[in-house]
């Protein structure tokens, strides 16, 4: 026998058996364990299997709409953007389509609050027919359209709707007689709305008697003012806002130091009035807490919202005459008190000596911005001239936030990535005659 060959085939043989044999495949470490060989994989893949199903289980399932629901949430979603589309373009034969014959309730009635938000009169004939022929929902958001809109053509349906058993329908029916100033719609104010149980048709009732700026409605706020209600309080201030008057914008102000609740909104309530009586009052109510850094950052803040910035003076002496003209002994227009407040418009370039309390005082006269001294006149301010002694001037800036903002961004040069390049060198003597 030729054993050349033997050994070569008994390699060739132990490594086939390798493959063929689960026993020869073992590794010295696999050997205790026979029974796992060949098992990894499949174990790996069961595991990952019932973490699948057990994270399908926790997924929730989207509820399968069937076409019909389908359609209809279509169909309101649809009409909805199209009522805000209308109200952004003042579209009203869009707006009266949809709140007459659109065939989803809701759609209908956001048409409603849409026709009073733009506080058109056109809108009020189309919500009249909403109000005569649809359902509690739409006519509920028509009444508050009505309220919105506050037309005296209304005044037949808020009458009826004061007496609705629908208590969103009576609450809108006081809020918008106000709106009316109808002297009759005043009475039912007066005798019906404030002895409600109905703690919003009370609040309804004093937003409603702010806008007839009657004298004697001021005794009825200053009484909510100082309930123990909070809600009755932030009402009364809002009606004292409506009333737009001096005495009401006074009423504010001196309420500002004791209801510290409620500064927040006599503030915001003096700035959206702008008138000269809220900004002189906001602009008294900045001396007197002048040592308050907040304060007076919030005051300066909706003085410029205002559009009030620039310089204020304040009289410092009791009797300080307001003059016609620049000079002295000029025609007296009223004496000024000490506190008011005016605006500083320009300051004379003459300067006057004038004998004060025993001394020689030289100083200028400023024109000035002041309020009317009677309830009746016909404009709310006067102009005329006061002597720099008898007043302190205060500079209203614009916030420093505001400043930041109102700053554009500084362009950046083209040349600052370029490299500076070396100065050429100087070919010719500094001396050309030595």
């Amino acid at each position: 026998m030729n054993f050349r060959f033997l050994f070569p085939g008994l390699l060739l043989i132990a490594s086939f058996g390798v493959w063929f044999s689960p026993v020869l495949a073992q590794t010295p470490e696999d050997t205790n364990n026979p029974s796992e060989v060949g098992n990894n994989s499949s174990d790996t893949e069961d595991t990952s299997s019932s973490d699948t199903q057990e994270t399908d289980k926790k997924k929730p399932k989207k509820p399968v709409l069937d076409p019909e629901s389908k359609r209809y949430n279509d169909l309101l979603k649809t009409g909805l953007l199209k009522v805000f589309e209308a109200e952004a373009t003042h579209n009203f034969g869009r707006l009266k389509n949809f709140g007459l014959t659109h065939p989803i309730p809701r759609v209908r009635a956001a048409a409603a609050l849409a026709l009073g938000r733009l506080k058109n009169p056109v809108g009020v004939k189309i919500l009249h027919q909403m109000i005569d022929r649809d359902g509690e929902w739409v006519r509920q958001a028509a009444y508050k359209g009505l309220a919105d809109i506050g037309s005296r053509s209304s005044l037949d349906y808020f009458y009826v709707g004061a007496k609705s058993s629908d208590r969103e329908i009576r609450v809108a029916s006081f809020r918008g007689m106000g709106k009316t100033l109808d002297p009759g719609a005043r009475e039912v104010l007066l005798k019906k709305g404030l002895k409600s149980d109905d703690k919003e048709i009370v609040k309804a009732t004093l937003l409603g008697l702010g806008y007839y700026q009657v004298p004697e409605d001021l005794r009825i706020f200053i009484d909510y003012l100082n309930s123990e209600d909070e809600e009755f309080q932030k009402a009364a201030v809002e009606a004292l806002g409506r009333h737009k008057t001096r005495t009401s914008m006074k009423i504010l102000e001196d309420s500002f130091k004791d209801k510290t609740n409620l500064r927040n909104q006599i503030l915001d309530t003096l700035t959206e009035q702008k008138n000269s009586f809220a900004i002189f009052a906001l602009l008294r109510i900045l001396n007197a807490n002048s040592d308050s850094e907040n304060i007076v950052n919030e005051i300066s803040a909706r003085l410029y919202k205002l559009k009030a910035v620039g310089k204020y003076m304040t009289i410092i002496s009791d009797n300080t005459p307001l003059l016609k003209e620049p000079y002295v002994g000029a025609p007296k227009i009223r004496d000024l008190e000490t506190g008011e407040v005016g605006k500083v418009i320009s300051k004379n370039s003459v300067a006057y000596i004038i004998p004060i309390e025993g001394q020689r005082i030289e100083d200028f006269y400023y024109k000035v911005l002041v309020n009317t001294k009677y309830k009746d006149a016909f404009t709310e301010t006067v102009q005329g001239w006061v002597f720099g002694k008898y007043i302190q001037v205060r500079a209203i800036s614009m916030p420093k936030e505001e400043k930041e903002k109102k700053k554009k961004p500084k362009k950046p040069s083209i040349l600052d990535d370029m490299e500076t390049s070396e100065p050429a060198p100087n070919t010719q003597s500094e001396n050309p005659n030595p």
